[in-house]
């Protein structure tokens, strides 16, 4: 891979929605070439395709992030995301109906892998999804890159409005679109930073980040390096501002 091939995984990563006009457009690529590269990595499995990620709080539910020693490993459809992390630990993002559904997911967990490690239960603020929110979400689970004009044939409602709502739904960290990349077959870093000073911390990360779970306060931000001595140089910024940050190199993560 070259430094093009990773500015391409960086835009996608950053947002999963990001046109390839788009892309061509700020790496000063034609639209055929940026068109090969991106063949080439989907031929190669470096890109296996797209995925949305819906905060449970879209739902109506109730979620908390936590973190397991990673010696073992567990699947279940109420995990929405999960992030491999290469030092020790695996951090996990699950949803319940209400706190005593929480507590007995945890427990189950607690069961098969040791005791939690970290746990961070965010401020809820539950969404009233409309009508046209939930049709967006549907059509977007079957596929995520389609465009506000395509949704807007399949629903009959103006794509403007369409693109609205969808912007409104990303900034309220209500949906996401992320790239399936095999990171083993890449040589980009991505990690993440949980600090309790989540305004400052993303001040001096804005260039690198790709994903955040917060409730305003303290929370999870993901972010991306084109290689260790950069990544070395954010995580250096980061705990100027929080020396208690802690820090995981991330070789793997899954949204659903």
């Amino acid at each position: 891979m070259d430094i093009i091939d990773k500015r391409i995984l960086f835009y996608l990563l950053k947002d999963g929605r990001i046109s390839q006009r788009r892309i061509a457009s700020l790496l000063n690529l034609t639209p055929a070439s940026l068109n090969y590269r991106f063949k080439k990595l989907t031929d190669s499995g470096i890109l296996k395709g797209f995925k949305l990620y819906v905060n449970p709080n879209f739902f109506g539910k109730y979620q908390i992030f936590i973190a397991f020693k990673n010696y073992s490993d567990i699947d279940a459809d109420w995990i929405s995301f999960k992030l491999k992390c290469l030092e020790w630990l695996n951090v996990y993002g699950i949803y319940a109906s209400d706190n005593t559904e929480l507590k007995d997911k945890i427990s189950y967990m607690t069961k098969n892998l040791g005791d939690p490690v970290l746990s961070y239960f965010p401020v809820q603020s539950l969404f009233r999804a409309s009508n046209l929110d939930q049709k967006i979400v549907e059509i977007l689970k079957i596929d995520p890159r389609l465009s506000s004009s395509e949704i807007s044939k399949k629903i009959n409602v103006n794509s403007r409005i369409i693109e609205k709502h969808i912007r409104y739904l990303r900034h309220r960290g209500l949906i996401l679109v992320a790239p399936q990349i095999d990171l083993g077959k890449t040589d980009i870093i991505i990690f993440s930073i949980f600090s309790k000073n989540i305004d400052e911390i993303s001040v001096v990360l804005q260039e690198c980040k790709l994903w955040q779970f917060t409730d305003g306060y303290a929370g999870i931000t993901v972010c991306y390096a084109d290689n260790m001595e950069r990544a070395r140089k954010y995580i250096d910024l980061a705990r100027q501002i929080d020396n208690t940050a802690d820090v995981m190199i991330i070789y793997d993560y899954m949204f659903q």
